[in-house]
């Protein structure tokens, strides 16, 4: 039988310049952080997260990818590491991106936001994070 230290380590290995560079889903804690540390990145939460893609991500905040590329490298929070990512092309970026992201969401980004809706989590009552919503249309009386 599998237990969770045999799956702990799962990830998937990126070349960058001709080296393998190892990458592993963010974990709750580099989630925490980068939602934390950017505000872009809790509205793409709370509204119509589910249909941003990584190439998206990375116009609406390239100083979160870099974050969240030193997460998915093992350096949740790093300076260092994040200003290394930063400098990367933006080719490489979105190499080292798809890889995290497909590793931090398996089955897609929709999914984990349905399973946060479910558990409460992004409930805006409790949350403060309120879904787009639109007006009723005037009445015509």
């Amino acid at each position: 039988m599998v237990s969770l230290l045999d799956i702990a380590e799962s990830q998937k290995t990126v070349a960058i310049r001709g080296q393998d560079i190892p990458v592993h889903g963010i974990s709750a804690e580099g989630i925490v952080h980068l939602l934390g540390a950017f505000p872009e990145l809790r509205q793409m939460f709370a509204g119509k997260a589910a249909e941003i893609t990584p190439e998206q991500m990375m116009t609406l905040a390239p100083r979160a990818v870099a974050s969240a590329i030193a997460a998915g490298t093992g350096s949740i929070g790093d300076p260092k590491a994040e200003a290394a990512a930063a400098r990367l092309s933006i080719g490489e970026q979105l190499e080292l991106l798809a890889a995290i992201f497909d590793l931090t969401f398996p089955q897609g980004l929709g999914p984990f936001l349905d399973r946060l809706d479910a558990l409460g989590v992004r409930d805006p009552a409790v949350s403060g994070w309120a879904p787009d919503t639109k007006s009723p249309a005037p009445s015509k009386s």
